[in-house]
């Protein structure tokens, strides 16, 4: 190829990107700018040409994959291509290959998908900051949950299976850990780790990333002495469940307030104290005891607390406040049932750590606006704006956004808001629902080997 004809081919390429780019899903693109992505990429120093598919479109890719009812990544780009040439009728026949998206995205470092994913993070924690508070403390959850991906030796290696009766299973397996905001349910950050890896370990990084004197909800999971010294190091406050191996009978209290209120101290492990030389032998632990509804039943539950003044923190508060810590289980199921990750879809340990980042950026994007909308209308709690009504409104208001004259759009966002802000879910304290079908599914018998073998096996 001539270096004329390579010219005509990189202008050619530029228009198609610059009218690709300018019809992206315009209605969630005021929340990530592409000025942002634009400055990230050179963070990172990570230099492109003006090819068709632009690290903005790629970012975008990932990000509206996760909000598109189809779970493909090529029906998400057919998506958006299809939406380019409504645009912009010149640019019709002229799509990239599904090999071309797939190269684009493999090209892009996966360190751009996570300082896109704190980008968005850190704006979205100063637009929830007014409703994040209880008693001064922002109040994080935490908890853990796995997500699969392809049967790739790749994949394998990096993450690892789990291991059931009849051996290891089929697909890999990564761990997750996830902290989020209660009461705006923005994620804060999360750490990717293989499936033994041990949760505790995966959060310890993660605890630097939140402010002084946040308050930490956590199960029994994250509960004991060296993880207790482990969040006062950082700064943080916390309440968890009292470990199931802890006796309470055993710990002598220093300050009883009430029978199923006080003040004791539990010792460290010795084999964390040699880990940790500046470990203390005990750590001072405020214990209380309350009323839980666990699975339909009332249940007695002793909590541990580093909140040790009764009269600024009252046991019935802290009993309640504890109740929260189940909102990251309705996080998670948006993460795998609203934005797809309960199954991965790349095949590359890359490209794995790029969805995921993909994934929680989008569910970020979909909490600021939601976050906005509740500000915009006065709304004290913005957890009742439905998640699930708030994609499709999003979804729906793209082609006006991406069609109606410039001097329109800022009422159109507004009208977005509005109808985001309509639709409140209704209060239910204490819903209980079996985790049961009323129809059951069809049963097929289990595929044990691969489509190819099996085609070739059963060839007429």
């Amino acid at each position: 190829m001539s270096e004329k004809d390579f010219g005509k081919n990189s202008i050619k390429a530029l228009r198609i990107h610059q009218k690709l780019e300018s019809s992206i899903l315009n209605s969630i693109r005021k929340v990530l700018p592409d000025t942002i992505i634009t400055r990230i990429c050179d963070e990172c120093q990570y230099h492109f040409r003006n090819r068709k598919i632009t690290p903005i479109a790629v970012v975008w890719h990932y990000i509206i994959s996760a909000i598109w009812p189809e779970e493909s990544f090529n029906a998400c780009w057919q998506v958006l291509w299809a939406g380019a040439c409504g645009n912009h009728p010149e640019i019709s026949g002229k799509c990239p290959a599904r090999g071309s998206v797939s190269v684009a995205r493999n090209r892009m470092p996966k360190e751009v998908m996570f300082k896109v994913f704190n980008w968005i993070s850190q704006q979205s924690q100063k637009l929830a900051d007014s409703f994040s508070r209880w008693h001064s403390h922002r109040v994080v959850l935490v908890d853990g949950t796995c997500l699969s991906m392809s049967d790739e030796p790749e994949l394998h290696k990096e993450f690892g299976a789990p291991t059931v009766c009849q051996g290891k299973t089929k697909y890999p397996v990564a761990r997750l850990v996830g902290l989020c905001l209660s009461n705006t349910m923005t994620v804060i950050a999360y750490n990717i780790g293989k499936y033994r890896s041990d949760e505790n370990e995966l959060l310890k990084p993660l605890l630097k990333k939140l402010q002084k004197g946040d308050l930490l909800l956590a199960d029994r999971h994250y509960a004991g002495a060296n993880l207790y010294w482990r969040y006062a190091q950082n700064g943080l406050e916390y309440l968890t469940r009292v470990h199931q191996k802890l006796k309470l009978s055993r710990i002598k209290p220093v300050c009883v307030y009430s029978r199923n209120d006080f003040i004791g101290y539990i010792e460290t492990g010795k084999l964390y104290q040699r880990q940790e030389p500046d470990m203390p032998h005990k750590i001072q632990v405020r214990f209380i005891c309350g009323e839980l509804n666990v699975r339909g039943r009332i249940t007695k539950v002793w909590f541990a607390t580093s909140l040790l003044d009764r009269e600024k923190y009252p046991a019935e508060e802290i009993v309640k406040l504890y109740a929260d810590r189940w909102r990251i289980e309705t996080l998670f199921r948006e993460l795998k049932i609203n934005s797809h990750a309960d199954v991965l879809r790349s095949k590359k340990v890359d490209g794995i750590y790029r969805e995921i980042a993909g994934k929680f950026a989008a569910v970020n994007v979909l909490r600021t606006i939601m976050l906005e909308a509740a500000l915009e209308h006065e709304i004290e709690d913005p957890l009742r704006i439905s998640f699930c009504e708030t994609v499709r409104i999003v979804l729906s208001f793209a082609p006006a956004l991406a069609m109606k004259p410039i001097v329109m759009l800022p009422s159109i966002y507004a009208a977005m808001l509005n109808e985001i802000a309509c639709h409140l879910t209704p209060q239910r304290p204490g819903r209980l629902e079996p985790r049961k079908i009323t129809r059951d599914k069809r049963r097929y018998p289990k595929l044990s080997v691969t489509r190819q073998q099996w085609r070739n096996d059963n060839a007429a």
